[in-house]
């Protein structure tokens, strides 16, 4: 028994090539492969405007409040640390800070500066009560690190106005 050995021979193609290949699956694997570059190009371009945490021109939020301006995370990363800053703009001798609970399901404070005179527990809340001196702004420091990953949304209440504070926790 004979086994044919003999190769077949593509022919001369017009571009002068001697190629036997299927162009059109080629073609496809080109296309796949220019939309995987353009989306890694815009996950690049997020995480460098600050969409991806830990930076970058959009990673923070500023929250308005009469007596007070929030900046806070608009995406912060899982078991990374953070900060949450507060600016007191009212003359009063104390501020009173008003964070509800599903911020303390979903971040643990790792500092407080400078530190709350008191702290006390509400319903479906934590007030926190800082003595100032001198003439405003005040500030108040928090270390935060995300426990968990994932949409969160908690209000926060100063001078007794209330918002609405979202954010991103990544993993």
């Amino acid at each position: 028994m004979t086994q044919d050995t003999r190769l077949d021979i593509p022919p001369v193609r017009p571009d002068g090539l001697q190629l036997n290949e299927p162009r059109e699956r080629q073609r496809r694997y080109w296309k796949v492969q220019r939309i995987a570059w353009w989306c890694f190009g815009l996950v690049m371009l997020l995480a460098v405007l600050g969409f991806t945490g830990s930076g970058g021109f959009f990673h923070k939020q500023r929250v308005q409040f009469a007596a007070a301006t929030v900046e806070v995370p608009r995406v912060s990363r899982w078991e990374g640390s953070d900060d949450m800053s507060i600016t007191f703009t009212e003359p009063t001798g104390t501020h009173r800070l008003v964070i509800s609970q599903p911020f303390f399901d979903r971040f643990m404070i790792e500092r407080i500066q400078p530190e709350p005179e008191t702290n006390d527990l509400a319903p479906g809340a934590q007030v926190m009560t800082f003595s100032a001196q001198d003439d405003p702004p005040h500030q108040v420091n928090f270390d935060v690190r995300a426990m968990h990953f994932g949409w969160t949304g908690f209000d926060m209440t100063i001078g007794g106005e209330t918002r609405r504070i979202n954010l991103l926790v990544l993993p």
